[in-house]
């Protein structure tokens, strides 16, 4: 039984709590403890994922280095085939690309490096059919699906894919040249000069896009970027007749995104080759930034092709039953690169449809739809009743920054980093608390999260200020993946699936962890800060963590930030703000016996020092020390290994200014209980005389014997501690 502390002391305690804390000792260090007894919690897979896309050349992904490198990251998960390309990705073809990352060798990849996978169905030209028949081929274990893999793939095995993305970005413009239907804010379709445009707000295309139905494939849509021309951005199919079909006298057009609905065709044939042949280089009359969608050029060149004289009499084509070819017989001569024009009418499945068959094939699986409902659909007609029988597991959002290179030009890279945080706390955890209640209030289950393509500063012609590709691009991934592991492990945010943007590339395009350069002195396979942090993350945390409640950091220090934000006119607003420079997480290793920490140093200007301490069951040995560091240039980053030896049962840093660290603690489990460490004046019982040299050392907050939490202080924490242990035997 235990002994009963005098009731005087108990109120001696309360009494002194707060006179004798306002004389702790201040230590200019940050301590680090644990609380007794942790319990690792698992990292899902899906959380350590990284953009692996088809557009990457076999020779990237087949060097083993490459392959050694991306193993070391320990990955969850590759997203193929990509992003706005997977719209349209037509994987049976892509067999046959002997140069580019397909289907086969990305399961191959996958293997050799411990990932899984997660697929972007081609939304734009499949069908519910064709979509559920992917996910029996890749998962299912019948006979019949395992002599289609050995076919396919040379393997019986099967893949197990588990997470699903029904297409990339469709709610944005500019995915018309890879979809029968995306969308854009206030989207017209143009024809003819002269002739009415049609509007076609979010509303419809957001409609169109979960319910499917009909639409014209007629006129032409403004021209942006991500793999937009003046010629895909017209709607129809553009095809140009080659040697062997003006020696067949007929020229076959496959329809993009048919089936064609009868009667609906309308062909244009460019009879005066020179005039066809005069288009080929339109693209080059534009403005020279993507961006610009040169409306001028678009207008004239639909013009030319779409002249009354070029329209052929339906005698001279014919549309295939499938309606998915058009045959071309014209009564004149076909000559080669004359240009044809194949417009039509068309009707699709929708989202809801094609979810619903991949979930017959194999209702353990997890589908994610790419347009938020909630902008334009929620309660609107029909729609809450569909959602509740077709819902998806999860939401993709594409958590892209804004207002970076304003704080990067101003020299403002705490800030930068501190984005993460504001996605955190404004974006993403009230938009997960607003899907909980309409899942609440519909009565479907939760909807999680999925957060793919993110990095530091969305680049696509790799032109941006080459600061993001150094330590700054390093640390804002080491933040984004740390921190959104910790807030799932914390139960603060429901993630299904993170992915960094991309893997491996030919170049120096920021977005990627990796480049491939033959001609490097460093070899072919060119690291960077984002690779490198992610390892360093991912041997921490990658698999198991720490709940952010079982460690206890005191003296973090505080910074003064900008929190850089724009109003509803668009003006850039600056806030001034404080945040805490340090973000640690930990994991205890209870296979190899060793504390391991990740600490990040998001203060660009300062380093920290920093105290660790083992819990009071561990005696802890030599620690490894892992330091990256960097400076503004994206060529110079630097990676350094030290010893940390342990004075007096604490392990101390020093963190430099914005760096990735990593301590790896060994230890030894203490055959000394907790209770016994209590007992400081030894004599077998945890009793009063010990609870007076507590006392002693209270507000102590630097070399402490009595430190019962290990929290580098001794504060009302330790005596609350003490008091649950009062009158036990030290056995």
């Amino acid at each position: 039984m235990k002994q009963l502390l005098p009731l005087y002391l108990i109120l001696l305690i309360i009494t002194c709590f707060t006179s004798l804390e306002s004389i702790s000792q201040v230590s200019t260090s940050t301590q680090v403890s644990l609380v007794n007894n942790p319990i690792p919690h698992d990292v899902p897979a899906s959380l350590k994922g990284v953009n692996q896309t088809s557009s990457t050349l076999l020779e990237y992904v087949n060097n083993p280095e490459f392959v050694s490198a991306f193993s070391a990251i320990n990955p969850g998960t590759m997203r193929f085939p990509g992003g706005t390309s997977a719209n349209n990705y037509d994987w049976k073809r892509e067999l046959n690309n002997p140069l580019f990352l397909n289907l086969k060798n990305t399961i191959e990849l996958a293997n050799s490096v411990g990932a899984e996978i997660n697929y972007v169905i081609n939304y734009g030209t499949t069908t519910p059919s064709e979509a559920a028949e992917l996910v029996h081929i890749l998962n299912d274990t019948s006979p019949t699906y395992k002599t289609l893999r050995q076919n396919y793939f040379g393997d019986t095995t099967v893949v197990g894919v588990k997470y699903w993305e029904l297409g990339n970005e469709l709610a944005a413009k500019w995915e018309w040249h890879v979809s029968w239907v995306a969308g854009g804010q206030n989207q017209q379709i143009a024809y003819r000069s002269g002739e009415p445009v049609l509007d076609m707000p979010r509303t419809t295309t957001d409609h169109l896009h979960y319910f499917g139905g009909d639409i014209s494939r007629k006129g032409w849509v403004p021209r942006y970027t991500d793999g937009m021309t003046v010629f895909n951005s017209i709607l129809g199919t553009i095809h140009r007749v080659t040697a062997q079909e003006q020696a067949d006298a007929e020229a076959v057009v496959d329809v993009k995104f048919g089936p064609i609905t009868p009667g609906s065709a309308i062909v244009w044939l460019i009879s005066d080759t020179s005039i066809s042949v005069g288009l080929q280089n339109e693209d080059t009359t534009c403005d020279s930034s993507l961006y610009q969608p040169c409306l001028q050029v678009q207008q004239n060149l639909y013009d030319v092709i779409t002249e009354p004289a070029n329209l052929l009499d339906p005698s001279q084509y014919t549309v295939s039953n499938d309606g998915k070819t058009v045959t071309v017989n014209p009564t004149l001569p076909l000559l080669e690169n004359q240009l044809i024009l194949v417009e039509y009418d068309t009707h699709h499945e929708g989202a809801f449809a094609i979810r619903d068959a991949m979930k017959m094939a194999d209702p353990s699986i997890e589908v994610g739809y790419c347009i938020d409902f909630r902008q334009t659909l929620i309660n609107t007609p029909n729609f809450n009743s569909r959602l509740q029988t077709s819902p998806p597991d999860f939401l993709i959002n594409h958590p892209y920054n804004s207002n970076t290179d304003l704080a990067l030009n101003g020299g403002y890279l705490s800030e930068i980093i501190h984005i993460v945080d504001e996605k955190i706390s404004h974006e993403f955890t009230p938009s997960e608390t607003n899907l909980d209640s309409i899942c609440s209030s519909l009565g479907i289950p939760e909807i999680g999260l999925a957060l793919t393509e993110w990095n530091i500063r969305l680049c696509g012609s790799g032109d941006c200020n080459s600061a993001y590709n150094g330590i700054l691009g390093g640390l804002y991934t080491a933040n984004f993946y740390s921190q959104f592991q910790q807030a799932q492990a914390d139960d603060i945010l429901d993630i299904r699936l993170s992915n960094h943007f991309a893997g491996i590339t030919l170049g120096t395009n920021l977005i990627h962890m990796w480049h491939y350069n033959l001609n490097s002195s460093l070899g072919p396979i060119i690291h960077t800060p984002q690779s490198e942090a992610t390892r360093m993350v991912q041997d921490v945390i990658g698999d198991q963590m720490l709940h952010s409640s079982e460690i206890l950091i005191s003296n973090n220090p505080i910074i003064d930030i900008i929190l850089f934000s724009t109003d509803t006119s668009g003006n850039n607003v600056f806030t001034p703000s404080t945040v805490n420079a340090l973000k640690i997480y930990a994991n205890d290793d209870l296979v190899n016996d060793t504390l391991e920490f990740l600490i990040l140093n998001n203060d660009d200007e300062s380093n920290h020092f920093i105290e660790f301490q083992l819990p009071c069951d561990r005696i802890g040995g030599d620690a490894i020390l892992e330091v990256l560091i960097g400076d503004s240039s994206a060529l110079y980053y630097n990676i350094n290994l030290s010893t940390v030896i342990s004075l007096g049962g604490y392990y101390t840093i020093n963190a430099p200014s914005f760096s990735v660290c990593t301590l790896k603690i060994p230890y030894t489990s203490s055959s000394t209980s907790c209770s016994c460490f209590a007992d400081f004046n030894g004599n077998g019982i945890v009793e009063t005389n010990d609870f007076l040299d507590l006392l002693s050392e209270f507000g102590c907050a630097i070399n402490c014997n009595y430190d019962l939490n290990a929290d580098g202080v001794i504060t009302s924490d330790d005596i609350l501690i003490f008091l649950s242990l009062f009158g036990e035997p030290c056995i």
